[in-house]
């Protein structure tokens, strides 16, 4: 009898945990705390409550935030700036939550200046810019990094690669450039993204990743061609036309 007693309630506790009901404090949550869910709390077995936010403010529904039947505390969706202290009273008694929400994994996309990645030349140059999408549930100054990883390891700055930023409001553009290209530069390449917070109440994104594929080709022995202009009678405009041609596409003309 036991047994099956302490195995009734090993079993009923992992049931919270994997579904994401946990009791802290008298404080029943919900849910996960990861930005874009939905979070809720339960005032322990209040009829009814109020909930304090930790400057002693009253939480009160705001669209977002939903106080329903005087002890349920939802947040729909989690918002980075709902982390924070919140205490919930019922008569004499008060019983404190320290909500942390996790930034959710953010979108990363590769794209380049490259008209064909198959058709790069060793000598030219080109443009990868690595763009992190900040979610939209961030509603709070984010921090957002990115690491580019070549065939070699990870990419700085140096004599051929030069590495800029631009973070706008709701997308993070890290551009990488390569010049002049070489074959070595032949290989994968990858751009991580992570966003993390200044702020305790707020947990840094998980990574995530793009992937580009560059294939540098040599360039082959040019090819002149001289072309008369003209005919060669005295007395007339006679000139040749020097051209000097590399690939397709790629003409100089000295």
């Amino acid at each position: 009898m036991d047994f099956q007693f302490h195995l009734y309630h090993i079993f009923l506790l992992t049931f919270l945990l994997c579904h994401g009901v946990i009791n802290s404090s008298n404080i029943t949550v919900i849910g996960n705390p990861v930005a874009g869910q939905v979070y809720t709390l339960l005032c322990g077995n209040a009829t009814n409550a109020t909930w304090k936010y930790s400057n002693g403010t009253t939480v009160v529904s705001n669209g977002k935030i939903i106080v329903s039947n005087n002890r349920n505390l939802t947040f729909n969706p989690l918002l980075t700036s709902h982390g924070g202290n919140y205490t919930c009273l019922s008569g004499n008694t008060s019983n404190n939550i320290t909500v942390i929400v996790q930034i959710p994994q953010p979108e990363t996309t590769i794209s380049s200046n490259a008209i064909n990645t198959s058709m790069v030349y060793s000598g030219t140059s080109i443009q990868i810019v690595c763009t992190v999408h900040i979610p939209s549930v961030v509603d709070t100054p984010v921090v957002v990094k990115t690491l580019w990883i070549g065939p070699q390891g990870p990419i700085t700055n140096g004599s051929r690669t030069n590495v800029t930023t631009v973070q706008a409001i709701l997308v993070h553009n890290t551009t990488l450039q390569i010049s002049p290209l070489n074959i070595s530069d032949n290989g994968m390449y990858q751009c991580v993204g992570n966003i993390s917070s200044n702020s305790m109440h707020i947990k840094p994104s998980t990574n995530s990743s793009a992937n580009f594929s560059l294939f540098v080709q040599a360039l082959s022995p040019p090819v002149v061609i001289i072309s008369p202009n003209g005919s060669p009678i005295a007395g007339s405009v006679y000139s040749l036309v020097c051209t000097v041609k590399v690939v397709d596409g790629l003409v100089a003309v000295p």
